[in-house]
């Protein structure tokens, strides 16, 4: 019986070695290197969880986190949709693009409140100095 477990184990792990490659080599008109989007998913997830801080730490308003968070999860919603039967290097492209989009509307949305901040700050100061 303990010659058993390793071998059982061992076939049980080229089993699946082998049903992991088989997929990619029977879509030979996709780029294998395409059909991986769990880099995309995370740049998607770590979007969410940059809102969410900028937002926590008043960076952005509820509304602009709000409207941000909305197109995270089109963006999710998206993602799943070409995921189900693989990515083509156009749906990459695609991703790639609308969650440039949402980290640009992040970014300006956290350097508008920043500056509109600063100007707030420094005007009180410019007040107490009179």
């Amino acid at each position: 019986m303990k010659f058993a477990r390793p071998f059982i184990a061992a076939t049980i792990a080229a089993a699946l070695t082998i049903g992991m490659v088989a997929p990619a080599s029977a879509a030979p008109h996709k780029n294998v290197a395409y059909n991986n989007g769990s880099t995309l998913r995370a740049q998607i997830t770590q979007l969410d969880h940059k809102i969410d801080r900028a937002e926590s730490r008043r960076a952005i308003t509820h509304r602009e986190a709000t409207q941000l968070d909305r197109q995270v999860d089109r963006l999710e919603s998206t993602w799943r949709s070409y995921a189900r039967n693989g990515f083509t290097r156009s749906e990459i492209n695609t991703l790639n693009k609308r969650i440039g989009t949402v980290e640009n509307a992040l970014n300006k949305a956290t350097r508008n409140h920043n500056s509109k901040t600063a100007r707030y700050d420094d005007s009180r100061r410019n007040d107490y100095r009179r």
